[in-house]
């Protein structure tokens, strides 16, 4: 189509800023017919965020495109494009790191010329990996404190972060939550499919069907469950579960090599983790490991099992290489 005035409107276009990549919809002015007072307006889903020349959500973006494309290029054999791009992605991280991060509150604030930290500002480069690791604990604790002010679209991205940063009890409260901003809600208003928008007090006019607000239909089997590719065609695949406070779950997510199945109990004494693994599959299995806890698979330590090789330890987890079958893991206190 024509990029006419009127579509440039239509996306809330002003001068060189495309607004609705933050979130959507904005804040606008209710039908008359329908407000409770004269001037009424619906909340808005950007948390109040303060546009500036230079911003810190369009930027996370423009990081996450460089580093995608980079991993495109490298499994193309284009090398040198692929360090190109990866060059680039550093700088923008490097930029962003100084520019748009407030060290004496330890987040991200809007833009360069605003102290507004909003929950965009924070979600999106906690779950881009923008963050360093120094300051990932700062930024979870004030996207925690915001909320869920944020649309059905901007959930996606919230619950990445929380899962990236190992905030999974924060994300399940979240994906179960009975708020009006919440899937529940979808279901107490009568909704048959997920809807544009959470309630109507957020978009009077919105659709009964939309796709983009199914967040957890995805994020539970990627990131809850914990079953991602790691290679194409599902060669080799990471299983890390994040239950959160699920004492119990079992799943099974389809690949083309066949299903992944991962069943989690847990109780006072630590866990039990059953996988199994499609043939022709090799999985990278990230265990929960607490303080003094040990770790086992069929009854035997890890070093003891020949089909289970130690990878390393990384972010409170053992992780683990195992091929196609059936494995039993236990993690269980001392």
């Amino acid at each position: 189509g024509r990029v006419t005035d009127a579509f440039l409107a239509s996306i809330h276009y002003r001068g060189d800023n495309f607004r609705d990549i933050v979130d959507w919809p904005p804040s606008w002015e209710v039908d008359p017919a329908k407000a409770d007072y004269p001037g009424q307006r619906t909340p808005g889903e950007r948390d109040g965020y303060v546009f500036s020349p230079i911003n810190t959500v369009v930027n996370a973006f423009h990081y996450a495109a460089l580093v995608r494309m980079a991993e495109m290029a490298a499994a193309i054999g284009r090398d040198d494009e692929a360090a190109t791009l990866r060059d680039r992605a550093a700088l923008v991280k490097r930029s962003v790191n100084r520019l748009l991060f407030d060290p004496e509150r330890g987040v991200y604030v809007d833009g360069d010329t605003t102290r507004h930290a909003s929950l965009h500002a924070n979600m999106f480069p906690l779950a881009f990996g923008l963050v360093p690791e120094a300051h990932v604990a700062s930024v979870t604790e004030h996207i925690r404190s915001r909320g869920m002010a944020a649309s059905v679209y901007g959930a996606q991205y919230l619950l990445e972060a929380l899962y990236r940063a190992g905030a999974d009890d924060y994300a399940l409260e979240l994906m179960t939550s009975d708020g009006k901003r919440s899937w529940l809600n979808m279901l107490r208003v009568g909704a048959t499919m997920t809807t544009e928008a959470w309630d109507e007090a957020f978009k009077p006019n919105l659709t009964w069907n939309h796709a983009w607000a199914t967040a957890p239909a995805n994020i539970v089997a990627r990131k809850l469950v914990g079953v991602e590719p790691l290679a194409p065609a599902f060669r080799r695949v990471r299983i890390r579960p994040q239950p959160g406070g699920l004492a119990v779950f079992e799943a099974q997510v389809p690949t083309i090599r066949g299903a992944v199945e991962v069943e989690w109990r847990a109780g006072e004494t630590g866990y039990t983790l059953h996988v199994r693994v499609p043939a022709n599959t090799k999985a990278e299995v990230w265990l929960p490991l607490e303080d003094g806890m040990t770790l086992s698979e069929g009854g035997r330590t890890l070093e003891e099992q020949p089909d289970v090789r130690l990878v390393r330890r990384e972010a409170g987890f053992q992780v683990v290489e195992v091929g196609g079958g059936r494995y039993t893991f236990a993690g269980r206190a001392r």
